[in-house]
């Protein structure tokens, strides 16, 4: 009985160490790497075929040969430590998810929402989740949100957005190098899904905040609101090309886009300052008020004024009266003048009318 026993733990050793030996030679995450270089290599070759200069066939037939060699191996991203062992912490966060999601061009086309992303600097688990250390597809899956509906799923709280803006803040190496700029911008004008946050515009928030918050928001109203009013009278943003009147709206609109040169409002509206209001906005469409409070307070930083009220920034406006011999102070004579009106109405004699 016992030599019986012996032979069937005998065999099931050998065999599982077949197993980890067939593992370990032919891991499972090989045949994605291996079917990605195929394909590739197909497309290369069928561009080979078409090419007409001898320089374009030279290069593609060095691509080729590379491709050729290619090897699967483990392919990760070593992200930014996030603690060390003695404090608790797992050190340096590994990203392996392209070891079977190789293919960087498809990632790029089915994220298309956000196309931007840095994949290469905060990996795959930041957003999705799972076990990004793990090679195995159901270990590395485990825990993960394969969809964007998965993931808007736990938009329950603020906390999970302050989550994610946490994560993204240790994985980023400009938090604790000043010689390195951001690489993925505010952390505060993006979602659980890692799409950066949308401008609903100003009429969104008035129609609470016109009664929640009467004064502040009647004299925003017009004072700021209407800057953008006095801009377009300048003489200077009359006679200036397109390029020069992108300059104006960096900080006389609300959510413009340097890319298209479009925005969501005329002025200096709500979220200006606040940030894109997607986020606080729908915690407060759904009842949830003072968590959407949470997020609208922490995108309120104090250094949010510096980005536009710095002097320099309207040196080109200087050159333009100079050339042209103009000394009137038309602008800032205005704007004061603005001001001091809206300072008559006292919130005593009705901001509402």
């Amino acid at each position: 009985m016992k030599r019986k026993l012996f032979l069937l733990f005998s065999l099931a050793f050998f065999y599982s160490s077949y197993l980890w030996f067939e593992e370990g030679k032919n891991p499972a995450w090989a045949k994605y790497q291996q079917a990605f270089y195929q394909k590739r290599l197909v497309e290369l070759e069928k561009e080979h075929k078409a090419a007409t200069s001898e320089k374009d066939k030279k290069d593609l037939e060095k691509k080729i040969a590379i491709l050729r060699s290619q090897k699967p191996e483990i392919k990760q991203i070593l992200l930014k430590g996030t603690g060390t062992w003695d404090k608790l912490g797992n050190g340096n966060k590994v990203d392996r998810c392209i070891t079977c999601h190789i293919d960087e061009s498809g990632l790029k086309a089915s994220h298309a929402i956000v196309s931007e992303f840095p994949f290469d600097v905060y990996g795959c688990t930041v957003c999705h989740k799972g076990i990004g250390r793990a090679l195995a597809e159901k270990e590395a899956h485990r825990g993960m949100y394969t969809h964007r509906r998965q993931m808007q799923q736990r938009m329950a709280s603020a906390d999970k957005v302050f989550e994610l803006w946490l994560e993204l803040t240790e994985l980023s190496p400009e938090e604790t190098d000043p010689n390195l700029t951001p690489v993925w911008g505010n952390f505060r004008y993006n979602g659980v899904t890692g799409e950066k946050a949308i401008y609903v515009g100003s009429q969104k928030c008035l129609r609470c905040h016109t009664g929640l918050t009467a004064p502040h928001a009647e004299q925003w109203k017009r004072t700021k609101f209407t800057s953008f009013e006095r801009v377009k009278q300048a003489p200077d943003f009359i006679e200036g090309d397109e390029n020069y009147r992108r300059q104006c709206y960096k900080c006389h609109t609300t959510g413009y886009n340097p890319g298209n040169g479009k925005y969501v409002d005329e002025g200096v509206t709500c979220e200006a300052c606040h940030g894109p209001g997607e986020l606080f906005s729908y915690f407060m469409d759904i009842g949830k008020a003072q968590e959407g409070q949470k997020i609208a307070r922490v995108n309120s930083p104090y250094n949010v004024c510096f980005e536009c009220h710095i002097s320099r920034h309207h040196e080109m406006r200087v050159k333009f009266f100079k050339d042209r011999g103009i000394s009137d102070d038309w602008w800032f004579t205005r704007y004061s003048n603005l001001l001091i009106e809206s300072e008559k109405i006292s919130p005593s004699q009705g901001w509402l009318r």
